[in-house]
């Protein structure tokens, strides 16, 4: 067979890996890169394969990295069906709304602000989106499924978000059987709300996701407590917490260990506003699967009307109910998008709360370079946004041990279960540092050396 990668090598956005089985191609999941979508000179208006050659599309989970080019490829021409777990499919239409909205204001925009400039087009729009819905295959975990001749699907949990998922393919090559496994995202393990990655044994070919791939976070008991005290300095001072936080995955796991620490803590709630409608509508999808989480974090949300929310928690749908929050006095949390600070209504919170002392800012994802959220991080005496400076005297806590993907104890884990015996690895989605830092880690479980792909570039295997 043949691989070859058309995205997240050596960074951790713009997942694409064309495999070729046979005369069979099958594309594993098509997301953005980390790059203007609007500008015609953007990397996600370039498909550097012929969608109409396609024979399948296999998603792992409905985060953009990973899913936000698929309404692109159905753009380009092609018509064959695109593989999901169910929850994963139902998440995806909500995503993917979403981001042709947002297309389509940015080019207004860019209209309005360079009216002598003729505005870009968007890279796809609603209707691509719903032509898109329409070629969904929902493929429950642990049931295979024939997705071209010979070569059968099987999705494990990945425990990273909800309907996140390993793939898993399994297919006839020369007269001996091979198995291949990517992994998408792996999440963490004892984190609380979702079960631990599935392992899988058997493994011939293994595509390795790599984020932290050079980090050990710390454990879900630790970041509880540092909450805990976050919490309880807010309420001493009458501050205001904000939690810049991505809409699918992190924002429900954020309100599930906010609930957990009222519910068994001596700690009296404070309330938690959720301000996103993204998020607000895919809280919804998480209610409609109780079956994915945890018997311990089922316990715990059935003791509330509703999953994801209490007599506490607030979900802001209209700008004006975002708006009333800067007026409103501590303590409080303020769970908003995007988790990386770069856009939605998260700005307008920190800008009202990022010079005052007694107010926190709380980072609990991962922050790519150049990102206001990165910056934020790294502790910077100044911070522009939307246009302004500000100081930055707010208390900034980086709490990244609460992001879905697993650290460098998980993977290595999850690498030791497999059993050994891979032929070939292959590192992905993760910057040059935690990739190349992972690679010895999986050396020991792999025959040939891991290979750490160049964007575009072919192997085989």
């Amino acid at each position: 067979m043949r691989i070859t990668f058309h995205g997240a090598t050596r960074q951790v956005t713009g997942s694409a890996h064309l495999l070729e089985i046979g005369s069979s191609r099958i594309l594993l999941d098509c997301g953005l890169f980390d790059s203007d979508r609007i500008d015609p000179a953007s990397q996600n208006r370039r498909l550097e394969f012929d969608p109409l050659s396609l024979d399948a599309v296999v998603v792992s989970h409905a985060h953009n990295d990973h899913i936000g080019r698929l309404p692109f490829l159905v753009r380009r021409g092609y018509r064959g069906d695109v593989f999901t777990t169910p929850a994963t499919a139902d998440i995806m239409g909500l995503m993917l709304r979403d981001s042709a909205r947002i297309q389509r204001e940015d080019v207004r925009l860019a209209h309005v602000r360079h009216p002598e400039i003729e505005a870009p087009e968007p890279l796809f729009e609603i209707y691509d989106v719903e032509e898109l819905i329409e070629r969904l295959v929902r493929v429950p975990y642990e049931e295979s499924r024939e997705i071209a001749p010979g070569i059968f699907l099987t999705y494990r949990d990945a425990g990273h978000v909800l309907g996140s998922a390993i793939v898993q393919i399994d297919f006839q090559e020369e007269g001996r059987s091979r198995r291949l496994v990517f992994t998408g995202d792996l999440g963490r393990r004892d984190t609380g709300l979702l079960p631990d990655p599935t392992v899988v044994k058997d493994v011939d070919i293994l595509i390795c996701e790599s984020t932290y791939g050079d980090k050990a976070l710390d454990p879900y008991e630790k970041l509880l407590k540092q909450l805990h005290a976050i919490l309880a300095r807010a309420i001493r001072l009458g501050g205001k917490i904000v939690i810049p936080a991505f809409s699918l995955g992190r924002t429900q796991r954020m309100v599930y260990c906010l609930q957990e620490i009222f519910a068994t803590a001596k700690l009296r709630p404070i309330p938690i506003y959720v301000d996103s409608p993204l998020a607000t509508r895919l809280t919804e999808v998480h209610r409609d699967h109780p079956e994915s989480y945890t018997p311990h974090a089922r316990a715990l949300m059935d003791k509330d009307p509703l999953y994801f929310g209490s007599k506490y928690v607030e979900y802001c749908m209209g700008f004006e109910d975002s708006r009333r929050l800067n007026h409103q006095r501590g303590p409080m949390v303020v769970i908003s998008s995007s988790g990386m600070c770069e856009a939605g209504r998260i700005r307008h919170h920190l800008r009202h709360v990022v010079s005052e002392p007694d107010n926190a800012i709380v980072i609990v994802s991962y922050q790519a370079a150049e990102t206001l959220g990165r910056r934020i991080s790294e502790g910077v005496e100044r911070v522009q946004i939307l246009d302004h400076w500000y100081d930055l005297n707010a208390a900034v806590y980086v709490l990244d041990g609460f992001s879905g993907h697993a650290d460098r104890d998980d993977l290595a884990w999850w690498f030791e279960q497999t059993g050994g015996g891979i032929e070939h690895a292959f590192l992905v989605h993760g910057e040059p540092g935690p990739m190349d830092a992972l690679a010895p880690v999986l050396q020991r479980f792999v025959k040939n050396p891991v290979r750490t792909p160049e964007l575009h570039q072919s192997y085989e295997v």
